[in-house]
């Protein structure tokens, strides 16, 4: 049984999201990095924009996620946004995109 997420996305952005996926996993590595400098407010900025942007090109899924990044930078929560960044890293890595044309 594969553990893929096949994720079907509007045929019109469907061109936009390698590189909206990308990003995300880069934001992963940026994520890391400001919590291991204690910069909270670098942690806060980048999940801010994850929860704002993911359900416009068709994942929720980064959308609810980056909305708790949010909260745990807020709160100063090390542990939480460690814990979510490592769940956005394995449900990127577990994406598999298809258009919603078929494609």
């Amino acid at each position: 049984m594969s553990d893929k997420l096949i994720i079907a996305v509007d045929a019109q952005i469907a061109a936009l999201v390698p590189r909206f996926l990308a990003n995300r996993a880069a934001d992963v590595g940026k994520i890391r990095a400001a919590l291991a400098r204690a910069d909270f407010e670098a942690v806060r900025v980048a999940a801010h924009g994850m929860k704002g942007a993911g359900g416009g090109y068709g994942f929720p899924e980064i959308s609810r996620l980056g909305a708790e990044m949010e909260e745990g930078a807020r709160q100063c929560d090390a542990a939480a946004v460690d814990a979510l960044v490592a769940s956005l890293e394995s449900y990127l890595a577990r994406i598999e995109v298809k258009s919603d044309d078929g494609r």
